[in-house]
């Protein structure tokens, strides 16, 4: 029922292939223009809160990197996988309006490798760091962390990376993305607040936009007041997607999801959308996106997405051949093309 006709596939084939060629094109166009010193290096990433460009409020998007916390060392951005780098350029791509800042927990080591200078060949990404107890400070969660509890977390990296996301919107509002969505079309006509049901009882954090004053401002200080007021490290989601269910049950007078989605009355301005927009493949059926078979069926499903979340907490599935037919392939192949080409053979 799901197969892949010939003549379509085909086509595929040929078009991919001349995307590939121009796209190659472009990366060597764009290659060394973006921060290289004389021997080769990227300069050094700054702080984002020394460095004098600072984000647009309201007009960002945030991607953050965690993972790199208390490492050890510096982190080298070459361990940047091809499907990270992917998310950050579909993001850039379709809104070229928008400021793209990726954020690292950590000392960054920058160096130029392919995936990178894909990136920095859009005048719309920013690579930034990130000092942790300075970047809390000044906002509603300063007192808390210094008490330590986040670092008794059984799952610190994920609860890290809830409250930086929170933290960051507070600061500077606009819109936070996971690092394992990729983005199918624009996102800059829609208003700020929101952000989408994962399931009929759930709503994400995977995907989060708040105004940088006003309503939106007083809604991120209730999620981080909730995330101090509720926090648990032995439970993976509850600091996260619980927390944002918690707070807008308040706000919008119900525990019922469903009666939340699309409804910006009931929720004073906040808009939940439905499954569809952000999730909807649910981590569940994850290999549905590397099965051949099933690639034009879930492209179909997806027709009307803004963006889908890939699950990486869970995919077992990299690296891919670039020249597999899978769903996931299909959309990088048109969604993030000059980190397509960079990848090579395998896109990890």
């Amino acid at each position: 029922m799901f197969l892949i006709q010939k003549s379509n596939l085909s086509t595929y084939l040929i078009c991919r292939r001349r995307l590939i060629l121009a796209v190659l094109v472009a990366v060597v166009l764009v290659f060394s223009i973006k921060s290289l010193t004389s021997n080769g290096k990227l300069t050094a990433v700054e702080d984002i809160l020394l460095f004098s460009s600072k984000p647009p409020p309201g007009r960002t998007i945030f991607f953050i990197e965690s993972s790199c916390y208390r490492s050890g060392s510096q982190y080298n951005m070459s361990s940047i996988k091809a499907h990270q780098a992917c998310a950050i350029e579909s993001a850039a791509l379709h809104n070229p309006k928008f400021q793209v800042f990726v954020l690292f927990a950590c000392p960054i080591r920058n160096e130029s490798v392919p995936i990178i200078d894909a990136l920095l060949s859009y005048k719309n990404v920013q690579f930034r760091s990130i000092n942790l107890d300075r970047y809390a400070e000044e906002t509603p969660i300063a007192d808390w962390l210094k008490k330590g509890d986040l670092f008794k977390s059984s799952y610190l990296m994920f609860h890290l990376s809830d409250l930086l996301r929170l933290i960051t919107l507070y600061r500077f509002g606009g819109v936070y993305m996971d690092m394992d969505v990729l983005v199918l079309r624009s996102l800059e006509e829609e208003p700020l607040n929101f952000a989408g049901a994962e399931r009929a009882d759930s709503i994400g954090n995977g995907v989060i936009g708040l105004e940088p004053n006003g309503f939106g401002h007083q809604l991120c200080e209730l999620f981080l007041q909730d995330f101090q007021d509720n926090y648990r490290g032995d439970a993976w989601a509850h600091n996260g997607p619980m927390g944002l269910v918690r707070v807008l049950s308040e706000i919008c007078g119900t525990k019922n999801v469903t009666l939340m989605v699309n409804n910006q009355k009931r929720c004073h301005g906040f808009k939940v959308f439905d499954v569809n927009a952000f999730y909807e493949v649910p981590w569940q059926e994850w290999r549905l996106f590397f099965q051949p078979e099933t690639a034009l069926f879930v492209r179909a499903r997806t027709e009307n997405s803004i963006m889908v979340h890939i699950w990486n907490h869970v995919v077992t599935e990299w690296p891919l051949q670039t020249d597999s037919i899978t769903a996931y392939m299909m959309w990088a192949a048109q969604h993030c093309p000059r980190v397509f080409a960079a990848a090579g053979e395998l896109f990890d």
